[in-house]
């Protein structure tokens, strides 16, 4: 059965900032050509490859101009709410760029369905894994293409880990003995708690949300059908004892075996830099855009699987497509810019070889796993491992799927960071999160 998303469940319009005049209603700059907004997140890592890509479309398609479009993730939300309420909107972007993601931007009717397109260039999902093409095909149409496909790593400073003399985590998901209590002896191996604030080292910082943490322990906060819905209903924070086990470890993790920094720290830690970047935390839980955020620097680092819980456990798969307004003036040109995007021989290699993004196109899988191995010393084997796990647990991340999510994952990290500082214990703080959600709903 496809999916659903209700288009009743509008995210609320933000009408306080400025508008951003979208560039495809501009005239051109002389010969009528036809101007495109691209609009991409603020990010050092892909600055070059988005003027690569523009420049070499321009050329293969005279008479259309692409403009990009550049707004901080933190900022995209507000932004674009109030650009498509305004009519004013980028004609080629990703849905999942921000707090709100898929479900939020197709529920309010900003999405144009590619079924037309798809039906006169069926090519174009060619090597892209079904799993991944089905999470944009709903019911009504499809509304996103996959471009990057992103599995939940634990990456480690292969520096740290040396010198703490301690052996490297595994790549293989099943691997039982990397457990949780084997992820703390390594932490404690590394961490240094007993220096300066602005000296200190920390054995792991986990960034995943509250909710990610459930999963990774078989639990959920949610219902399973506001996944396929898109509609959020009264949360099973409380029924699932695996969300209080889940929470509560990485409050040890922070109170108990003290390896973790706490929210204070960390709030300070990330205010003059990456944290893990900077030698102070050995290791982090996170999306796979990690591969992205280091692969040029001088950081000595490697990824892992997360620590072993039960089989029920999942993790979070970030799969990102490229996606059409709606209300762009230029559908047609627009499609050409999107596929060029999609070309695994060429703009999507491209992003691959300058950005060690994890593509979606398998023909390019191999090419990423030879350029990791390049870079952190895991063979091309160990790594294979690492992603067929990350596909294995993996499930498509609640932000992308249920609409209007911000205030939600807002209100979990509030309630759930009373519980990390001490000022809340695990079961008043999760039945605190039980009534906040519960309000959400409508």
């Amino acid at each position: 059965m496809k999916k659903r998303i209700h288009a009743a469940l509008l995210v609320p319009i933000v009408a306080s900032v400025s508008v951003l005049a979208s560039c495809s209603d501009e005239p051109a700059a002389g010969g009528g050509d036809v101007v495109l907004t691209w609009l991409v997140r603020s990010d050092p890592n892909l600055v070059e490859w988005e003027h690569r890509v523009i420049a070499a479309f321009e050329e293969e398609n005279p008479g259309i101009r692409v403009q990009l479009q550049t707004i901080p993730q933190g900022e995209i939300d507000q932004k674009l709410q109030t650009m498509i309420a305004g009519g004013n909107v980028p004609d080629v972007w990703s849905p999942n760029w921000a707090d709100s993601g898929f479900g939020s931007y197709y529920a309010m009717g900003a999405l144009k369905d590619l079924t037309p397109f798809l039906e006169q260039d069926p090519h174009v999902t060619d090597g892209i894994d079904e799993t991944l093409t089905d999470v944009y095909e709903m019911e009504d149409g499809v509304y996103g293409i996959p471009i990057l496909s992103m599995g939940s790593y634990l990456y480690y400073n292969q520096d740290l880990f040396d010198e703490a003399g301690v052996e490297y985590p595994p790549t293989d998901w099943n691997d039982e003995s990397w457990n949780y209590e084997a992820l703390i002896d390594a932490a404690k191996a590394i961490t240094r708690n007993d220096l300066p604030p602005t000296q200190r080292v920390y054995g792991v910082l986990d960034e995943d949300s509250p909710n990610k943490n459930a999963w990774s322990f078989g639990g959920d906060f949610f219902a399973e059908d506001n996944y396929e819905t898109g509609v959020l209903t009264e949360p099973v924070i409380a029924e699932n004892p695996r969300n209080r086990e889940a929470i509560q470890q990485r409050s040890d993790l922070i109170n108990v075996h003290e390896v973790m920094p706490p929210q204070s720290e960390i709030a300070a830690l990330q205010q003059l830099s990456d944290p893990f970047l900077s030698g102070r935390v050995g290791m982090v839980m996170k999306g796979g855009w990690g591969t992205r955020q280091y692969a040029n620097t001088d950081l000595n680092w490697g990824l892992a699987a997360y620590p072993y819980t039960n089989e029920e456990r999942q993790i979070s798969l970030y799969v990102d497509p490229w996606s059409i307004s709606e209300k762009s003036k230029h559908p047609e040109e627009a499609w050409e810019f999107l596929k060029f995007l999609l070309d695994p021989e060429g703009a999507a290699k491209w992003m691959t070889e300058m950005t060690l993004e994890s593509p979606a196109h398998g023909d390019l899988k191999e090419l990423w796993f030879e350029l990791i191995s390049e870079r952190t010393g895991i063979s091309v084997a160990d790594l294979r491992i690492a992603e067929e796990g990350a596909l294995q647990y993996g499930r498509p991340t609640d932000n992308h799927l249920i609409s209007n999510f911000a205030p939600v994952l807002k209100h979990q990290n509030m309630t759930i960071n009373a519980i990390y500082d001490r000022r809340k214990g695990v079961d008043e703080g999760l039945a605190e999160l039980q009534e906040n959600i519960t309000s959400l709903t409508y």
